[in-house]
């Protein structure tokens, strides 16, 4: 039975894109997840020798959200996430390459939506126009660019920079997702 999991990945640059996106964000996210644990232990020596880092936490918090969406956006990539395939084993190899596809495709629209909202949040083109990030903010009440963290003294925009990566990185994998999954479909048509 062939699905998009187990079917032959079409050739093209998209489908080798999406690839090397998913190995780099993983290996991002492995990255951060060590970041974690060195900042969260260097918090705990530094508390126990009476000098707290007050700006551990916050800084490990950062770290693990950005591996959080790091590690998904790997995941859709490598179509890893947990799936409930109860339905799809007792579908006929046909009808389970159409459900893959649809499947595939609600997957494209949830992150063409999210595009959408990220790129309305952070609102480049306002930016450009208003000529900076505190004029912005003076027009549209988008302090975006200008809030601080609590202790890491950063702007949150560093680390809001998570979201148009993995949107990105999820639409990349998204229409990789649907290339196979439409070929898939093809191959039993």
């Amino acid at each position: 039975m062939i699905s998009p999991r187990t079917a032959p990945r079409p050739p093209g640059p998209l489908a080798a894109v999406s690839d090397a996106l998913a190995s780099v964000e993983a290996a991002a996210a492995g990255l951060m997840l060590a970041g974690v644990l060195g900042i969260s232990a260097a918090g705990a020596v530094a508390r126990s020798a009476g000098a707290p880092l007050v700006w551990a936490d916050e800084a490990a918090i950062a770290a693990m959200v950005w591996a959080g969406f790091l590690g998904a956006a790997a995941l859709f990539g490598r179509a890893g996430h947990m799936a409930i395939t109860l339905l799809p084993e007792h579908l006929p190899p046909r009808a389970r390459a159409a459900l893959d596809l649809v499947t595939a495709l609600i997957l494209l629209g949830f992150f063409a939506g999210l595009a959408g909202l990220v790129w309305r949040w952070f609102d480049l083109p306002g930016l450009i126009r208003s000529g900076s990030a505190q004029a912005l903010a003076q027009d549209s009440f988008n302090f975006l660019y200008l809030e601080p963290t609590q202790t890491l003294g950063l702007r949150k925009i560093w680390l809001w920079l998570v979201l148009p990566l993995f949107t990105l990185g999820g639409l990349v994998h998204a229409l990789a997702g649907v290339a196979r999954a439409a070929a898939a479909w093809r191959v039993l048509s």
